[in-house]
């Protein structure tokens, strides 16, 4: 466990380090400057040994969950923060933005990105990406995604500023054709050394 507190606080100084160094003129991290924080993340959840899947464990077949997210890191401001989401599967999300940039990079099982541009019919699909272990996906805090999840898997989730805080966030709803505003993300399991909740 304090192995992993370590490699989590290192992680996470690199990763303001590398934000801090690619701001656009509008402050905005700029697409190398988010891929090279997934690059660092990639580097983390290769060290496989410090997150034994025990640590994470999914909702049961009763819970209406399906998927928890656990807290490795979030800073006193809330500015940066990192999370496992661990899932028994089932998972879809709507087509959706961050308003801060964000990071999903695999660990266990597998995780379909679909990646969208907004349209005057609402949105478009342009690719997607499959996130499992070694691989992930990079976004700035406009970029448009949608997840799909279909079996047991764990990944890691960072964010340029913490999910209780995104209380800007928007969702295509595609049977009214609008764009809606995303509840906070609430029940967050406390993962980081000696503040477990779980």
């Amino acid at each position: 466990m304090e192995q992993r507190t370590d490699a989590v606080t290192t992680t996470m100084d690199d990763i303001r380090r590398i934000e801090a160094e690619h701001l656009d003129d509008d402050g905005i991290v700029t697409r190398p400057g988010v891929e090279a924080i997934r690059d660092r993340l990639l580097a983390l959840a290769a060290q496989r040994d410090l997150f034994p899947i025990g640590d994470f464990v999914p909702p049961g077949d009763e819970d209406e969950r399906t998927s928890y997210l656990y807290r490795l890191a979030q800073d006193p401001d809330d500015r940066f923060a990192l999370y496992a989401q661990s899932s028994r599967g089932s998972v879809s999300t709507p087509v959706h933005n961050h308003t801060t940039w964000a990071v999903v990079v695999g660990f266990e099982g597998r995780e379909l990105n679909r990646f969208f541009d907004r349209s005057p019919d609402g949105v478009t699909k342009t690719h997607e990406h499959m996130v499992e272990a070694g691989t992930g996906v990079a976004m700035r805090p406009d970029d448009l995604h949608s997840i799909h999840i279909d079996g047991r898997a764990l990944n890691f989730h960072c964010y340029g500023l913490a999910l209780e805080r995104l209380d800007e966030r928007e969702y295509y709803n595609p049977v009214s054709r609008t764009w809606k505003i995303f509840s906070n993300v609430s029940g967050i399991r406390e993962a980081r050394l000696g503040l477990q909740s779980c």
